[in-house]
């Protein structure tokens, strides 16, 4: 019987066949370079006619263990870990069909078999994901080629189209071959708006690259100090200059192939077989680092960080605390183990083992790529990590939460994936061996599905995409019969009845986190830390939904200085569409003319202001009220007339007052709230100035005293006040509403986390937005919180990729929020952007401004653009800068 599948033909008879063929054979040592330290010798002939064969082979059993890891350093005994046998709850079975199968091309027909990780982009522009990948013929992916070279294995890159399985093209040229069993990276590395493909040459020095189309594009100079056997590339903008870099281990080339630098800390990954290096902006300075293995390194090569207490390996990144950094866990040479953002060890232990019972010496194995999820919803991420014989997950701890037998003794390397197929809350683990591909219930390990696979095992893991773009997530994974009689090519299952959820179609490297690519393929200067997105705090897995990925397009560029330099002043967009801005310890102003893109000397204020407000008023005029010179707190204030470009004075405040807010209500006047007084307390005290008549008088006291709170208006007239410090500089996270009709405040429910220093901005829903803030002396925080006026309720909304205090927000004019600048106490004066898009809850990138800065202001003109000038910074206290919104 023969099948028609979306296009492929899948032939049951030669299911059967493959199947009764690999009864004959279970276990094989793969033809590749054991590491004989942590796995033992070879088997011998006689050792594996000896060996189980697959078919007698016991559904693997799971069970939980309650052992601990190793903390700070010392590595647990290599003997396996005594466990507690437990039979979990069964699990619904998933079902799970075979949709699509490659087997083979006429194009160089005998390049058949696939032992690698692939990639899928949409390589031709129809829209529709591609699955590329390399193949090569009959055992021998160390085979010499024929045409040139010594030695040199001999790998065809191919792509074929996810929606009907048709052939694309093959990289048929001789001298343009790959490594085999080495993955690839996909990414728009040249700007053109296409795709390309790098991966390993044949010789596996440096790194080859080719066309969206498989023609050749460049090939590195050769290295004689680095190979890369079964690692693969990975692509970045290191530098966040929209130039993609190529990393392999620990080297780093251009987007034409010119080497950059090389890390200190060796190549690093397995030895013999490679590493798989890869870039994310672990501590959150604004900048990526490249994680390779144990080692990280900064943009420039320079050597951030190793712990040498634990061996080389592979990584993966995720944050497993509370702090915004992002830890990394490490497998190599029989140890997993859990590295701070500086390298500082938390646990170590060896690769957890259980005896298969073989006739021939078996250890745990060298342990796979980490692949990182919360595999059982609990809120905290573990790691999923493979060995010859045993698939286990580790939990935040280091401590064995349950594992499963397998059989990976051809490499002991590979990894596997996780996804919520069917949007329960329940995440599945999916993982190939040498002869099952099987999905395994994250939170017990209770086996849900699995069906027959063959492969000699490298680095590979399968993949969670949705490839024929049809709204639901399929699995790909490679198949080879190098290690038993089997099948070869490519497989691709999904559900019988296309319910699985659907989940991005596009997975471009080994070493894949969801926001190092766009979904176009081009490669994002600021990726969003994935750790910080609600629901992405993963490490090869994808996630449910089409948009896991937002992209904004814009730029920052340079406009005239300011005359002088100043910070903690104000800004203020006047009716004719220029900008006011004054104050800032000194006494003059400035207009700014967005047409001409040049600032205008205007009259002096009548004292000197900082840490005061600014309001425009509703005929135009603008008020500055309060502030002073520490600790000198000002009553003073006083009215920009435009048409004069004249300063006079009005009413004095009833309460000197600085760090205040002040908002203007629908009624024309300007409510005045809190703030510090000249004795250093925060203030509860509120007042009301009337333009009418220039004078200031006091309302009802707030319910809680505090500074460097917020302010926002609300769309029913009242005004919400959040956060801020309290007279004994205590953090607040409070909220009080201000009724102007009665003149009333009334507490509504606090915000989740205490914040000032922070940003409220009004969304076209009516919510508000809160972000970042912090204090003197606590950490500035990444966090956002979304206040409801319907139901009078705070809840959390996606996190900043970068935390940040003394920051300005702006309601951009597509609704979207642009938060800009700021300060971190761990990496000090901040130049990073990122907008928030209130439709998925997330921040994305927004690029760097060109001048780092905090205490600054940012004033959207009528043109759309952001004007954000001068405040705090190391280089230029009078530069300004625009923001040209293009954000989809």
């Amino acid at each position: 019987m023969k099948m028609r599948t979306r296009g492929w033909t899948w032939s049951a008879a030669g299911a059967r066949s493959a199947l009764m063929g690999s009864a004959v054979l279970a276990l094989t040592a793969c033809s590749g370079v054991r590491d004989e330290q942590q796995s033992g010798q070879a088997p011998t002939a006689q050792q594996l006619a000896q060996a189980t064969p697959p078919e007698a082979l016991p559904s693997p059993t799971p069970s939980t263990t309650t052992d601990t890891a190793t903390p700070s350093g010392s590595v647990t005994p290599s003997t396996p870990t005594p466990t507690s046998t437990a039979t979990p709850p069964s699990a619904a079975s998933l079902a799970a069909e075979l949709q699509l199968e490659w087997k083979g091309s006429a194009v160089l027909p005998e390049y058949k078999q696939v032992m690698m990780t692939p990639v899928v982009v949409d390589v031709n522009g129809d829209r529709f994901p591609d699955i590329v990948f390399s193949s090569f013929d009959g055992d021998y992916y160390n085979r010499t080629n024929e045409n040139g070279g010594n030695g040199n294995s001999n790998g065809v890159l191919r792509a074929i189209s996810g929606k009907d399985g048709r052939e694309l093209w093959t990289a048929a040229d001789p001298y343009a071959r790959v490594k085999p069993a080495a993955s690839i990276a996909a990414g728009d590395i040249d700007a053109d708006g296409k795709v390309e493909i790098c991966g390993i040459p044949e010789n596996g020095r440096g790194i080859i690259c080719f066309e969206n189309d498989g023609t050749f594009k460049f090939r590195s100079a050769p290295d004689a100090y680095d190979y890369n056997e079964w690692g693969g590339p990975s692509l970045a903008d290191l530098e966040g200059d929209g130039t993609v870099e190529i990393l392999d281990g620990n080297r780093v080339y251009s987007h034409t192939g010119a080497l950059k630098w090389v890390g200190s800390d060796g190549m690093g990954g397995a030895l013999y077989t490679g590493p798989v290096s890869f870039a994310a902006d672990i501590d959150q300075d604004g900048l990526q680092e490249v994680v390779n293995g144990r080692s990280v390194y900064r943009a420039d090569g320079s050597l951030k960080c190793a712990n040498t207490e634990i061996p080389h390996g592979f990584a993966g990144v995720a944050n497993f605390d509370e702090d915004p950094a992002a830890e990394i866990a490490v497998a190599g040479y029989g140890q997993v183990s859990l590295l701070d953002d500086d390298c500082r060890l938390l646990w170590t232990r060896s690769v957890h083992y259980t005896d298969p019972g073989q006739p021939f010496p078996t250890k745990p194995g060298h342990g796979g790529p980490p692949n990182i999820a919360d595999f059982d919803g609990d809120g905290q991420v573990e790691i999923g990590l493979a060995g010859d014989w045993n698939y286990t997950v580790y939990g935040a701890n280091g401590a064995v939460k349950w594992t499963h037998t397998i059989q990976e003794y051809s490499s002991g390397k590979t990894t596997s994936t996780t996804f919520d197929f069917e949007a329960d809350g329940r995440t599945e683990v999916i993982y190939a061996d040498e002869l099952y591909l099987r999905v395994f219930d994250g939170a017990t390990g209770a086996l849900r599905w699995q069906t027959r696979h063959s492969s000699g095992t490298t680095h590979e893991l399968p993949l969670v995409v949705d490839v024929d773009a049809d709204g639901s997530a399929e699995i790909i994974v490679v198949e080879n019969n190098h290690a038993a009689p089997g099948f070869n090519g490519i497989r691709v299952y999904g559900d019988r009845d296309n319910a699985w959820v659907g989940t991005r179609g596009i997975w471009n490297q080994h070493a894949y986190s969801i926001t190092n690519v766009n979904d176009d393929g081009s490669i994002p200067a600021h990726p969003v830390a994935n750790w910080l997105t609600p629901g992405l705090n993963t490490f090869r897995s994808n996630a449910p939904g089409t948009a896991a990925v937002c992209r904004v397009t814009g730029a920052w560029e340079n406009t005239a200085s300011l005359a002088l330099p100043r910070i903690l002043h104000t800004a203020a967009l006047l009716e004719d569409g220029r900008v006011l801005v004054a104050g800032g310890f000194n006494t003059t102003s400035e207009l700014y003319d967005a047409a001409t893109g040049t600032w205008k000397r205007t009259g002096d204020t009548l004292a000197t202001h900082h840490y005061h407000s600014m309001t425009r008023l509703l005929d135009g005029r603008v008020l500055i009220a309060g502030g002073g010179t520490c600790p000198i707190t000002l009553a003073t204030a006083e009215v920009y007339y435009p048409a004069l470009g004249r300063w006079k004075a009005t009413g004095s405040l009833v309460v000197f007052r600085t760090h205040h807010t002040a908002t203007l209500l629908p009624n024309g006047k300007v409510l005045i709230a809190g703030g510090e007084d000249t004795s250093g307390a925060a203030l509860s005290s509120v007042e009301l100035y009337d333009p009418a008549t220039g004078t200031f008088s006091l309302a009802g006291n707030m319910g809680t005293a505090r500074r460097d709170h917020t302010a926002t208006m609300l769309p029913n007239g009242k005004v919400l006040v959040a956060g801020g410090g309290n007279d004994a500089y205590a953090t607040l996270g409070s909220a009080e509403l201000y009724d102007p009709a009665t003149g009333a405040w009334t507490s509504v429910g606090g915000m989740g986390t205490p914040r000032s220093f922070h940003t409220a901005s009004l969304l076209p829903n009516g919510k508000v937005l809160v972000a970042g803030g912090g204090s003197w002396d606590i950490a500035s925080s990444s966090s956002a919180e979304l206040y409801d006026p319907a139901k009078g309720t705070w809840a959390a909304t996606g996190s900043m990729s970068t935390p940040r205090r003394f920051h300005t927000a702006t309601l951009l004019p597509n609704g979207k929020v642009l938060a800009t600048a700021g300060y971190h106490q761990a990496t000090g004066i901040l130049k990073a952007a990122e907008v928030y898009n209130p439709a998925t809850g997330t921040w994305c990138p927004a690029g760097s401004l060109n001048v780092d800065r905090y205490g600054h202001t940012a004033t959207l003109l009528d043109d759309g653009r952001v004007l954000s000038t001068a405040g705090v910074s190391n280089t230029d206290q009078a530069s300004v800068e625009l923001f040209s919104v293009g954000g989809k």
